[in-house]
């Protein structure tokens, strides 16, 4: 028999019978994972494991493939169904933002190659369409899984989740009134916290908010859908918590700490009474930190700082709208093209951006052209190199990508009549690059012009500073271009030599190294002497932990993901700008990151007048 791997439990997980105090003292107590939504919730485990399906491999009659066309066919009918009803709830209890994720599942279900596939593999191995869509999904799981861009990952979660909506469609078919029942013994009682090994889009659906206080899962992380949905609710949540399902009963007492990604099962009375304390000062804090949004980023002795979204796709231009914005600071065009089968056509990609701009009128989106090679690849587009961070990457794929830049260039183009553009031009190394960017800006202008076609004549061109070449020559390029964007991410790869996906040098990516802080001031200096236009970008520019030396050194435009914005902001509004300048001076003068770690941190807790927990950089980050 054929089992389809979507979730599974030990009878022991299943009894609910009350932990003794014998079994309490013998389990470990203490796990920590990825923290995801921050904030702390208590209450009992409630243990949502879906029951494993048991799939017959059986060989059918060719006489019956139709059949299972059929089954598949209506399965689909259904599952489309479902999956607008969920959207429907999710918009009126969530938000649209968070609901336009099920408009990735529906299209999933509309693919017709996915569902070509499965009905070439019912025929070809005459099994039945449970079986074959099982392996399916699971095959795409896998190699997308396998994917080091991290926004190509989140989708394997989304086809695992359409192909067990389906598995249960199928099921469904078969014994409605089973499958009826099990989801009724789903529900939970009224302060639960909920334990499953892999929590998907669907199954937050079926959460009531009122029924339950936080999440833990053992497989996740904080960039798929289900974590975006859950920090729309604000349900605190931890995932890729290893070992918790063995070591978890129903009913156990659970303590779910948000910012530290720590979770305590059964806790000792001191560290209850503790938390408990700590889950009324968060909530007082997060009703006083939501309340920044609407008020202005201004120091105390009033200098403003604008703050700017990062964004991968349109949805997202929705929530940074939701969070009042200035504008955004990055927008990562390559997203849609890598989520496509095939490269999108010029037209298609006219829409999107215009739609961009339209969904931020009247404030300024910067477009960064693709920034393909490393771990972002198209998948209709094979590529000499290997996947090295030192290896080629956007202007220097010119010769295989020539074509595919300027028809996203000249969709770009024809998109800024439509709002305020702005271009952005990636890893550039060399004045060398950046001509040879606005060479190709030009091709795709006289491709236009000879059409007739409209567009921003005045397009302001700029390029992201995150080589070290381009950062220590900075005044090099201010003749030859309009603004500049500094990719802390990359920078920071580079100034301390440590690949940040690679888990053996991450100990040395720290963007609090001495070298990279110097840097940072040596960039914003030269662009104030030359009056030149720069954000700070990538994760140093939301995260609390840099927001005072930032300020310090001069930088006045920071451009983040949205969701950062209340705290950075609440930070900026609580300090003068001489306190910043003074914390700045000290740090650079600081010999080691351990020095200058507990400088940050210190100084951004007092402001905050709590212990940041998460924010907290211990040695080893």
């Amino acid at each position: 028999m054929a089992r389809s791997r979507q979730g599974g439990s030990s009878d022991r997980h299943r009894r609910g019978d009350p932990p003794t105090e014998t079994t309490t003292r013998r389990r470990k107590s203490q796990f920590r994972g990825i923290p995801v939504v921050p904030g702390v919730a208590i209450g009992p485990a409630r243990l949502k494991f879906r029951q494993t399906q048991v799939l017959s491999d059986r060989t059918i009659e060719a006489a019956e493939v139709a059949r299972e066309y059929d089954r598949l066919g209506e399965a689909v009918r259904r599952s489309k169904e479902q999956l607008l009803a969920d959207r429907a709830k999710v918009q009126h209890e969530i938000g649209e933002v968070e609901a336009m994720i099920f408009d990735a599942h529906i299209a999933i279900l509309e693919d017709q190659g996915f569902l070509k596939k499965i009905k070439l593999q019912i025929q070809k191995e005459l099994k039945p369409v449970e079986v074959v869509v099982a392996t399916v999904v699971e095959n795409y799981y896998r190699t997308i899984s396998m994917v080091k861009d991290e926004h190509i990952r989140e989708r394997a979660a989304d086809i695992r989740d359409v192909g067990r909506r389906l598995l249960d469609n199928l099921a469904l078919l078969l014994a409605p009134a089973e499958t009826a029942a099990l989801d009724n013994a789903s529900q939970g009682g009224t302060t639960d916290i909920i334990f499953a090994r892999e929590l998907l889009p669907s199954d937050l659906v079926t959460i009531e908010r009122r029924h339950c206080q936080g999440v833990v899962c053992e497989i996740g992380s904080d960039r798929g859908h289900a974590a975006v949905m859950l920090r729309a609710m604000n349900m605190p949540c931890v995932m890729g918590v290893e070992g918790l399902g063995d070591a978890l009963e129903d009913g156990d007492l659970l303590i779910i700490d948000g910012s530290t990604g720590t979770i305590y099962v059964n806790p000792r009375a001191e560290i209850l009474e503790s938390y408990e304390k700590t889950k009324l000062e968060f909530e007082h804090y997060r009703s006083v930190l939501q309340g920044e949004v609407e008020l202005p980023a201004v120091t105390t002795d009033g200098h403003e700082v604008t703050l700017l979204a990062n964004v991968s796709k349109n949805a997202e231009m929705d929530l940074a709208s939701l969070y009042r914005v200035d504008g955004v600071g990055l927008y990562r065009s390559e997203f849609h093209l890598m989520a496509s089968s095939t490269y999108p056509t010029e037209n298609e990609q006219f829409e999107i951006y215009r739609d961009a701009l339209r969904r931020m009128p009247g404030k300024p989106v910067t477009f960064r052209t693709m920034d393909i090679g490393a771990d972002k690849r198209l998948p209709y587009v094979k590529i000499a190199d290997d996947a090295h961070v030192l290896g080629r990457r956007s202007i220097r794929l010119l010769a295989e990508l020539e074509e595919y830049q300027l028809i996203q260039l000249r969709a770009m183009l024809r998109a800024s009549a439509f709002g305020q553009m702005r271009l952005m031009f990636p890893f550039i190394t060399s004045l060398e690059d950046i001509r040879l960017a606005k060479r190709l800006v030009r091709t795709a202008r006289r491709d236009l012009e000879q059409m007739g076609t409209a567009f921003d004549a005045d397009l302001p061109i700029g390029m992201m500073v995150e080589i070290p070449a381009a950062a220590l020559s900075l005044d090099k390029y201010v003749r030859e271009v309009s603004f500049f964007s500094v990719g802390t991410n990359d920078l920071t790869q580079y100034v301390c030599a440590a690949d940040r996906n690679h888990p053996d040098v991450a100990p040395w990516y720290k963007g609090h190294n001495p070298g990279m802080l110097y840097l940072l001031k040596h960039i914003v200096d030269t662009a104030k002497a030359h009056n030149a236009d720069l954000t700070i970008c990538g994760e140093m520019a939301g995260d609390p932990f840099y927001t005072l030396f930032l300020l310090g050194i001069g930088a006045d435009k920071l451009s983040m993901a949205a969701p950062q914005v209340p705290l950075v902001k609440k930070i900026i509004r609580s300090v003068n700008l001489t306190g910043a300048q003074n914390l700045a001076r000290r740090a650079l003068q600081l010999t080691s990151t351990g020095q200058i770690r507990e400088s940050f941190a210190t100084s951004v807790e007092q402001i905050l007048g709590r212990d940041l927990g998460g924010w907290r950089r211990s040695e080893a980050d």
